[in-house]
């Protein structure tokens, strides 16, 4: 879209410099040309910006149905196990939890990469701020390893956790969704390590569970 902007814009200067031309008698007939080439440029580019819109709306549709398809169960699940982890830590200031994990064989839509992926391990997880400042607390940034070296970002339209702000005593809870690259069965899911980073003031602080393992 970006290029169709430029040749816009390029072409308005060509039209207007043309139209100066016009009013000089050894260079009207050049203006003539320059105009002509300039206004077929421009209506090209307003027809060019009106077909890049189109495709990225549709995109955006297309993404948007993926999503609400993941949500509402449309593609079929080939399994889920859900684990209870309990994992809590108290240290700087924050009390965080997370007290389940749930791997699902089931093709996502990731909105990250634009592409499907075979399955999902998503976190529940809690945070109190215990401290007397506000915190900027980025869950849905941090990274999570598990088998086979993946590392994962975060789906935040198919998560719902909100994070960010922390007003102190204020508490956020949420899910976490992370698209897995690989996975054949559900069990081959059976550690995960989560990290993610906070800032008190100008202090940054990282969080990191360390290695988690999943059993029933």
């Amino acid at each position: 879209m970006a290029i169709w902007f430029t040749l816009m814009g390029f072409a308005f200067l060509a039209f207007i410099v043309g139209l100066i031309m016009l009013f000089t008698k050894s260079k009207r007939t050049i203006g003539i040309y320059v105009v002509s080439g300039a206004s077929v440029l421009i209506i090209a580019s307003v027809i060019g910006v009106f077909i890049s819109f189109a495709n990225y709306n549709k995109l955006q549709e297309q993404v948007a149905s993926y999503s609400s398809d993941s949500r509402t169960g449309s593609t079929k699940s080939e399994g889920k196990e859900t684990y209870n982890v309990n994992w809590h830590n108290s240290a700087d200031g924050m009390d965080k939890k997370i007290s389940t994990v749930a791997v699902e064989k089931k093709v996502v839509h990731s909105t990250m990469e634009d592409k499907d992926m075979p399955g999902t391990l998503t976190i529940t997880i809690e945070i109190k701020n215990n401290t007397k400042n506000e915190l900027l607390t980025y869950p849905l940034q941090g990274e999570l390893v598990t088998i086979n070296g993946q590392q994962l970002a975060a789906d935040i339209i198919l998560s719902d956790l909100v994070d960010g702000k922390m007003k102190p005593g204020a508490t956020i809870k949420g899910t976490i969704t992370f698209p897995l690259e690989k996975l054949d069965k559900v069990s081959d899911i059976d550690w995960f390590q989560f990290s993610w980073s906070t800032y008190n003031k100008d202090k940054l602080i990282k969080s990191d569970t360390g290695r988690i393992n999943l059993k029933k």
